[in-house]
């Protein structure tokens, strides 16, 4: 999309009026001049695009790399079968024994157990997302470079179409006529 944009925006360039400042000098600036100029301003700013975007990707990976205090304070190990095994236990003696409050708060207890737990991270699964980062970061920069040299292409193009517009069509006869010599011989 950036390739785009700022591909267009150099198209047109040539159209844009001299300023009247620098059209006075007696000597004005070249076409040249002003490419280059659109160049450095583009370039800049897909460089800014580019680290605002991996910096977004390497903050959202130190974030998942840390554990937020209040995670850790609330975060209980999932309970194990001797822990199950001791809450249902202590359920059904207090039941047995006529206390059907206590054994509801038992269970309550478990229960409340069970929904603060929180299971172990899978390593693989934290590997596999740390991987997806920095491909993400890499396809980002690789993306922001191509960006880069296909605009300054287009300036380079821009300039030089002038020149090479009039010797196009007969570079484009001769290439033609040379290459129909050459096959001539093959058949």
């Amino acid at each position: 999309m950036w390739l785009l944009l700022f591909g267009l925006g150099a198209a047109i360039l040539y159209r844009l009026p001299l300023p009247a400042a620098l059209a006075a000098l007696p000597y004005p600036p070249p076409i040249e001049a002003r490419y280059a100029l659109f160049f450095l301003v583009a370039a800049l700013l897909r460089v800014a695009i580019l680290r605002a975007r991996v910096g977004a990707l390497e903050r959202r990976e130190r974030r998942a790399r840390r554990v937020p205090r209040r995670d850790v304070r609330f975060a209980l190990a999932p309970p194990g079968l001797i822990e199950m095994g001791a809450g249902i236990g202590k359920g059904v003696a207090e039941a047995m024994l006529g206390n059907p409050f206590a054994a509801a708060w038992a269970g309550a207890a478990l229960l409340l157990r069970f929904a603060a737990s929180r299971p172990p991270e899978d390593p693989t699964l934290v590997a596999r997302r740390a991987a997806e980062r920095k491909r993400a970061i890499a396809r980002e920069q690789r993306r922001g470079v191509l960006c880069i040299c296909g605009v300054g292409l287009i300036c380079v193009a821009a300039c030089w179409w002038p020149v090479l517009s009039p010797r196009w069509p007969a570079a484009w006869a001769t290439f033609v006529h040379t290459a129909q010599a050459q096959t001539r011989g093959w058949r």
